[in-house]
């Protein structure tokens, strides 16, 4: 494994649910800052999620990014004061990452709303990130039936067709990346995430549209930054183009996990690091499905709180 990994914590919070499917009440959605959640163990998930990370001995200390006076005194590890929405918590990482001393280092980033075992956080490490290690940006698909995502089985499923021309595999994507700042444009990726995080649980042929024309002030502002700078200015036509190529071909059942990480690549690196000798962008398939299984609803609260309950009660010795 290489040196440990810097790693951050997105403790942020919108103040309203994004738009959820029709067969999920809008009433069952949380709100809040779901890392501050407490746990029947008697600390919150982010609290939780920081002791698990801390345990795999794979990452440096972790960092989380959420308002001081949710997460003081309720997480152990380095708190970076941030009030506001994703789009704000993605900003305030931002600044933070570009005071890393080197930016061609990869650098982690994890939901506060997701809790894998350090045991799934250093198997995916060393079965799915180590082999891609020199990739510019690096994440996963969870492969699962809905039936083993439990409460969560509701979330928005994509099926890509293997390479083998079997059966498309229905899968989720998961919460954890890995990427090298300096390979990623950063503020154009940030503000495209946002736009993604509002969507997502959205039917998909509903989403192109509107992330595309609120995405258009963005792109025509990088676009006029870049000719100060003497580039082309292209995003605003090529990054469409991308996008749009990839969702027909998904909806055709023709995109593939390696064309969609092509397409990936094309939007979120820089030109320079799209021909690189490795991989530039990889998607990783796994079945720990607990990197998918974000808390959104009061139901999948339930489940996890459930599973801690479950492991405190010790069974009674039966009497002879």
């Amino acid at each position: 494994m290489p040196n440990h990994i810097p790693i951050m914590i997105l403790g942020g919070s919108d103040s309203e649910p994004g738009p959820v499917p029709e067969d999920v009440e809008r009433s069952r959605m949380l709100r809040g800052y779901k890392g501050a959640f407490e746990l029947p163990i008697g600390h919150c998930l982010a609290q939780e999620l920081v002791e698990r990370i801390r345990s795999t001995e794979l990452f440096q200390e972790p960092v989380i990014f959420g308002p001081r006076r949710v997460y003081d005194g309720v997480v152990d590890c380095r708190l970076f004061n941030v009030e506001g929405n994703l789009a704000q918590t993605l900003q305030a990482m931002r600044t933070e990452i570009l005071r890393q001393p080197d930016l061609s280092q990869p650098v982690a980033f994890i939901a506060c709303d997701i809790l894998p075992t350090s045991e799934e956080l250093r198997e995916l490490l060393e079965t799915c990130y180590l082999p891609n290690s020199d990739s510019c940006l690096w994440g996963q698909l969870v492969a699962v039936e809905p039936t083993a995502m439990g409460a969560s089985s509701w979330k928005p499923v994509y099926q890509f067709p293997p390479d083998d021309g079997a059966e498309p595999h229905t899968m989720y994507p998961g919460h954890f990346v890995i990427a090298r700042p300096a390979a990623v444009r950063i503020r154009l990726m940030n503000h495209l995430l946002q736009l993604a995080y509002r969507h997502r649980n959205l039917r998909l042929l509903s989403r192109p549209f509107p992330m595309i024309t609120k995405g258009m002030g963005r792109l025509m502002l990088e676009d006029s930054r870049n000719l100060l700078r003497g580039q082309l200015p292209v995003l605003s036509v090529s990054i469409p183009w991308h996008c749009l190529t990839a969702f027909v071909r998904f909806q055709c059942g023709r995109l593939s996990v390696p064309e969609f990480s092509r397409s990936v690549m094309k939007v979120f690196l820089h030109r320079d690091y799209h021909h690189s000798d490795s991989s530039p962008v990889v998607f990783s398939t796994t079945s720990l499905c607990s990197f998918a299984k974000d808390i959104d609803t009061e139901d999948e609260l339930a489940e996890l709180s459930e599973s801690f309950s479950r492991r405190t009660v010790s069974p009674i010795p039966s009497s002879h």
